[in-house]
């Protein structure tokens, strides 16, 4: 239901009837403000002197408006900087205990309660500005209250779920009687910020000589002014903000810290698995080392060395004895041909390699072996060649035996 703004003559509210003309509504307001006991003495002062035209009480409303908006975070300013000096475990203020509208006596005066207990001179100048901040903030909302009474504007009382858009778009469809094209086109160029509470006076006006659209919403029966909830709300945000932006700072520190140490992981994982590779190449060169040795060990303890030469070169060379031909000096003599017993047992001499034409013998030094039970001799008349056979392999295994070739 839409309710008129302002009161009759009779003191009644004037809900539902038509608008009274600009000069008796200025006329009306004068005589109520001196002559009704339903009116309190603020109103009557408020009104004294006050601007009469529309116009001129919208001018005073943004005015007002705007004087409780600057003296409004002027005050936020002053709470914050009182909570910050507060020590730990120390009272501070909160700002549904100054701006709610809903607390009791006690709760209202709670900067005043503050300002009697405060000892220290810094802290009882800041309260007393915050107590005068707040008066004036009282004083212009009581203004700015008993202004928007007496402009020619209509309003309906917020319920619970209630959409200022949708409200201000049944004003101008239904009571306007405009289209939804239109009423969507008025509603786009307005403020509709303000978050409703149940109770809250939702107030509208259009004007159709001028295509002029207007709604504010005011506190009606609501606990808390609407610029009291608007103040709450970007405090809320605010608080929001901050901890988002905490939270992304805090997340984006923790993301580079795992990121830093992801990367010296990777590295340490990079050198484990150089060093890993560098010690698995180091083992196969071990195993081989170890294997090649295993060999190389295997074939001295299995193999017969031996060095084959003519007899007549080796008396040359001082390392057999002229007379009987006995062994006589070995020191010039390399053992560079090896026999592996474990795959033969046999030593083939041809005469063309020490520079004969036929080996008539083959005489094995030092002669601690014994021919026909150690080893034995074979020659062919054919051929000339000779060839050394091994009867005890096991007698010969990792020894080095003179072979003394003669023609």
């Amino acid at each position: 239901m839409m309710h008129r703004a302002a009161c009759d003559t009779t003191g009644r509210s004037a809900t539902g009837r038509h608008r009274p003309s600009r000069p008796a509504l200025a006329f009306g307001a004068v005589l109520l403000a001196l002559t009704l006991a339903g009116c309190t003495e603020q109103m009557r002062q408020a009104l004294s002197g006050t601007p009469d035209t529309p116009e001129e009480l919208l001018t005073a409303l943004r005015s007002d408006r705007g004087r409780i908006d600057q003296t409004t975070d002027a005050m936020l300013k002053k709470i914050d900087t009182y909570n910050q000096a507060r020590k730990p475990g120390e009272r501070t203020i909160q700002f549904s205990e100054v701006f709610m509208e809903d607390l009791s006596g006690e709760q209202r005066d709670v900067l005043n309660t503050l300002l009697a207990e405060e000892k220290d001179v810094s802290y009882r100048s800041l309260l007393t500005n915050m107590i005068s901040d707040r008066d004036t903030i009282r004083d212009l909302q009581q203004k700015v209250l008993q202004l928007e009474q007496r402009l020619p504007d209509t309003f309906v009382v917020a319920k619970k779920g209630d959409n200022h858009t949708e409200l201000a778009t049944n004003y101008l469809v239904n009571d306007a009687k405009l289209d939804q094209a239109k009423a969507k086109s008025l509603i786009t160029k307005i403020d509709r910020t303000d978050e409703l509470l149940p109770g809250n006076h939702v107030w509208f006006f259009y004007d159709p000589q001028q295509e002029a659209f207007r709604t504010y919403v005011t506190q009606g029966e609501a606990g808390q002014t609407p610029l009291a909830v608007r103040r709450a709300q970007q405090r809320k945000l605010l608080a929001e903000r901050d901890t988002a932006i905490t939270e992304r700072d805090q997340e984006h520190t923790a993301r580079q810290a795992a990121e830093t140490e992801v990367a010296a992981l990777e590295d340490r994982k990079h050198q484990l698995e150089s060093d890993i590779s560098l010690l698995q190449q180091n083992k196969a060169d071990l195993e081989s080392s170890v294997d090649r040795l295993s060999r190389d060990l295997a074939f001295r303890q299995n193999s017969l060395f031996y060095h084959a030469e003519a007899q007549r070169s080796l008396k040359d060379r001082g390392v057999l004895s002229s007379v009987l031909a006995r062994v006589k000096d070995v020191k010039g003599v390399d053992y560079n041909e090896a026999l592996d017993l474990r795959n033969a047992t046999s030593i083939a001499l041809d005469p063309g390699t020490f520079g004969l034409t036929k080996i008539r013998e083959v005489r094995l030094l030092p002669s601690i072996y014994q021919e026909g039970r150690d080893f034995t001799v074979e020659t062919s008349e054919e051929t000339g060649s000779a060839r050394l056979v091994i009867l005890d392999p096991d007698l010969f295994r990792g020894r080095e035996v003179l072979l003394a070739v003669g023609g």
